[in-house]
Order: C-alpha cells, then structure tokens, then sequence
C-alpha cells in the first residue's frame, strides 16, 4: 500500500535527520520527512479530508487581507508591524475538525485553527507566515506549509512580483506541482500602468513554467486595485477577490472536483518525490565517499604504526638496558655462556644451580618492568597513528568537524594503558600456564622447571621479546645476551622443539592482543563520524522506500 511505503521512507529520512553531518542537511532531510508525514501519508489514508488551501505572500502582500476577505470577517490581523503574520492560522468548519488536518503542525501546536460554523465545508483555508520573514521561524512554516497544501493562493504586489524570493518558492511550487490560484495586489489605479505590470508579470509566470499550474486550467491572476480594501472587516475588497472566492466555492459545491483536485495535488506530491529524495540521497552518497576515505586513512596510519610496534616488539630493544641487565645478573649469563661452548650437556647442572635456593629470583621486577615499557611503547605508536589520522582528516569538512567534537581523538585513548596492562597481566598468566603443562610432559625436568616456574615464565615472557635476529651494532649487546641466555636455557629445560612452538604461540597471542588494541584504538575514529559511515545503507533504504512509493497503484 502507498501509506505503508511512505512510512517507510518518512522513518529513513527521520534517521537521516538526526544522523546528518550539519544543520542544512538535517534540516533538509526533516522538512522532506514532514511533508511525508504532514500531507503525503494523512492524504494518501483519507482522499476524502478536507482541501487544505494555504495562502502564501511576502512580507507586507496582503495575504491576511485576503485570508479575512474569504472568512468574511476579521480573523487574521493585518498592519503595517513585520512580520504581521506571526503563526499560521487556519479557519474551519467544526465538522471538518479531525486528526487528520495538518496534523504535525497541529500536534506541535504551530497553527492556530479557528472553528468556525460559517467556514466552508470541505476546505480549510490557511494564512501562513511570510516566507520572506525576518524571523526564520516563520520561514521554516511558511515552507512547511507549501508541502502541506493541496492549493496554494500567492499573492504579491506591483512592486515586488519580481523579486527573487518570491520565485524562489514558485519554484518549489511547480517542483512540487501543487495547483494555484494568483493574486496580484496593489495594482497602479491608472488603467496602462496596472495592465502593463500584470502583462509583464503573466509573462514571467509562463516563463517560469507556471502557466498551466493553474487550480482549474490555466493560471488566472486576479488583479487587486491599491487601496481596493474593506476596513470593516480588515479585508480586501470582496467584489476584488471574488474569483479565488468563487473558486472556493467550486470546490465546497463539488465533491468529485474537490476530490480530484486533491488527487491531483498528491499525485503530483508523489511524481516530484523521487527527484526530491535523489537530492538527499546524493549528499549521502558524497558524504559516504569521504568517509570512505576519512576511513582508509585511519587504516593506514594505525596499519603502518601497528607494523612498526610489531617490529620493537620482536627486536626487543624497547626494554630498557637495566632491566636486561638485572636479568642476566640473576641468570649468571656470563658462567653460562662459558659453559655453552662445551655444549649442551652441561646445561643440567647449570639449570639446576640456576634454580636452587639462593636469592630470590627478581621475576616480579623484571616482567613488570618488561610491561610498562611494552605498555608506554604501545601507546606512543597509537599517539602517533591517532596524530597521523587527525592530521589527514583535519583537511576534511567532515574530518574536521569529527574532531571538534572529540578533541581525544589526536592521541591514544585514555583508558590504553589500563586495558593493556591488564590484558598482558592475563596473556602471562597464560603462559605461565602453558609452561605448568610443559614441564609435566618433560619429567627429567619437571621439577627443575617447577622449583622456579615463576623464573622460568619470565625468562620464556623475555624470549617472545628479545631475539637476535634483525639486531646490528650498538643493538648486539645486552638484548642480544639476553636473547641467547633464555634461548639456551628454555631449551635445556623444555627441549629445542618445545620451546620454538611455546614461544612462537605465546608472540601469536601477544599480537592479537595488541591486535584487539589498536583495532579498539582505531575505531574511535568510526565512531566519531556518526551515520556517515553507514550513509551508503542510508541511501540505498531512501531509494527503495522512493521506488516502492512511486509504483504502487493509488487506485
């Protein structure tokens, strides 16, 4: 059904609206959704309500004149104070008084509706706010009320039916291909002058393509003398308007004509909105292009600093000098080394004498200390991605407004170093474990291996981080020591097999978990973009909800 398919799309462009990228493009998505809501969908349920005819003008044109002059008494003021027109008020008949009438307007109590036993029955006639108001207010109605009406009335004068404003919103009007009904107020009193402007203004009404977008045939201008007033009633002078009165009056005596006039109206409102809803759906496809490549530029800075932190990660020679040190003192690297080169044999004893009471292993120290430099270089590489990222998105409108609005986003978050902290305290327990269920397998050293399990997890801890490949220079020194010491020792203990795959799985976790990190770290970035990153799935569901709209049969 039509009603079903524009709910549907007044509920994607209510999601546009509240996820757009700045005011005008929100503002734009919600006066398409109210005029969805507003007229198209109350229209659509009920051909049959009332004709809603709105009288639009420019500032000082009369139209509350006119609006009194068709209610026969004074109901809207009219006065020299701008705007004079400061909410829309609507005259009806008490029998015409449903839900159905304006219904947003009238639920955000926008419009003043006046019942009025004398109204016409069948039609709801509106004064609406200048559409040139000072007051944007006012402006936002008056536009809202053009994509609310089944008829428009637009009024003017000799002086200004040649502005741009004016045209601006017959424009929509005929976009919008909303029937009319002209007038054109405060003509010359001398007979050629007035003829010569209301011949000019018909012509540009034709040039204008408006010709024919008249309510029953072609677009008559009913011409209002200056001064052709009733002061009783606040009016213009009735015997002036008496056509768009007559025209009134049509449309109350004949059922069918007004029904066929609203259909008209809503057809056309159907016609004129896929090209409506393609101007939306354009900015999201722009928008969703730049946030593509917002997002591929974080990719890659996070990428390229997440490489780089895997490579001091596997170097090892972001631990600090004194903490390799303290290691090695405690491991007797030097006795050792010596008793290396008569092979691996003689590594029992020395394993055996590494483990056996004496001072006490600074296990704790060493791992800590291994952690907070692992910890402070990881959040210098996110530092510099996030710096990287905000620096290319700040050459982006919508980049730049991403990041006035979270200033964090030019650093490492502030909850990294906790969340690393903790998830390495949870990747060594981890490997202590995995070292637990080793030393079981291998009885000749299982109780070598539990006497100092805690020494042992961390000199396999200090294995993922420090190896000798890829090392030159003034690098070649204590990592490189370290390195060979926990390499020959893991290896007397577990066996050479054993500890190649313990630490290779141990290194394959410590990247995931620097993985999740940085992937958590780069998300902000996604976040901070809102709906943009979602505005190609945005506009597909625009489309859609447009086509299944446009085709249904409205019977």
């Amino acid at each position: 059904m039509l009603t079903d398919a524009l709910r549907d799309l007044a509920v994607v462009l209510e999601r546009r609206a509240a996820t757009a990228p700045g005011p005008n493009r929100a503002s734009r998505a919600e006066r398409l959704r109210r005029h969805v809501d507003d007229y198209l969908r109350p229209r659509a349920l009920n051909a049959s309500a009332p004709v809603v005819v709105v009288i639009l003008g420019s500032t000082g044109s009369g139209k509350s004149s006119l609006f009194n002059a068709l209610a026969g008494r004074a109901v809207s003021p009219s006065g020299v104070l701008r705007p004079t027109t400061r909410r829309p008020t609507a005259i009806v008949h008490p029998a015409d008084m449903d839900g159905h009438l304006l219904p947003g307007m009238a639920r955000r109590g926008a419009v003043e509706i006046v019942a009025d036993p004398e109204a016409r029955r069948g039609v709801v006639v509106v004064d609406a706010p200048d559409f040139d108001s000072v007051e944007l207010e006012n402006r936002t109605l008056a536009v809202e009320l053009l994509e609310a009406a089944d008829l428009v009335i637009f009024v003017t004068t000799a002086s200004r039916y040649a502005d741009q404003v004016p045209w601006t919103v017959l424009a929509r009007a005929r976009q919008r291909g909303v029937p009319l009904l002209a007038v054109l107020n405060r003509l010359p009193p001398e007979t050629d002058d007035a003829e010569a402007v209301a011949a000019d203004y018909r012509h540009l009404l034709e040039r204008g393509k408006l010709a024919d977008a008249g309510a029953f045939g072609p677009l008559e201008v009913v011409a209002v003398e200056e001064g052709a007033l009733d002061p009783e009633h606040d009016a213009l002078d009735g015997a002036s308007v008496a056509p768009i009165r007559d025209a009134l009056h049509r449309l109350v005596a004949d059922e069918v004509e007004r029904r066929g006039l609203a259909r008209r109206s809503l057809d056309a409102a159907i016609a004129g909105l896929p090209s409506a809803v393609e101007e939306v759906a354009r900015e999201i496809d722009e928008e969703d292009a730049a946030a593509a490549a917002l997002l591929r530029t974080a990719d890659r800075a996070y990428a390229d600093r997440r490489a780089a932190l895997g490579t001091d990660v596997k170097r090892g020679t972001f631990l600090r000098a004194e903490v390799l040190r303290q290691w090695q003192d405690f491991v007797g690297a030097g006795q050792v080394a010596r008793i290396l080169s008569h092979g691996i044999g003689r590594m029992a004893a020395t394993v055996r004498s590494l483990f056996s009471p004496g001072p006490a292993a600074p296990s704790a120290e060493v791992r800590e200390a291994a952690f907070v430099d692992l910890v402070a270089l990881s959040i210098q590489h996110a530092d510099a991605a996030a710096r990287r990222t905000a620096v290319d998105w700040m050459e982006d409108p919508y980049g730049g407004r991403a990041l006035a609005v979270d200033a964090g986003l030019w650093g490492a978050s502030s909850g990294l170093g906790a969340r690393l902290t903790t998830d390495l305290e949870t990747w060594a327990a981890e490997v202590a474990e995995q070292i637990r269920a080793l030393g079981e397998q291998r009885r000749g050293w299982a109780q070598a291996a539990s006497i100092g399990v805690n020494a042992v997890g961390t000199s396999a801890i200090l294995a993922v981080f420090v190896q000798t490949g890829g090392l030159t220079g003034a690098e070649v020194g204590i990592t490189a020591a370290t390195a060979v010491v926990n390499q020959k020792l893991l290896e007397a203990i577990f066996g050479e097999a054993n500890v190649a795959a313990f630490v290779s799985a141990a290194r394959s976790r410590l990247a995931d978990l620097l993985d999740a990190a940085f992937a958590d770290e780069r998300r902000r970035f996604d976040v901070a973009l809102g709906g943009l990153g979602d505005a190609g799935t945005l506009a597909e569901a625009l489309r859609s909800a447009t086509q299944r709209a446009a085709v249904v049969d409205r019977g």
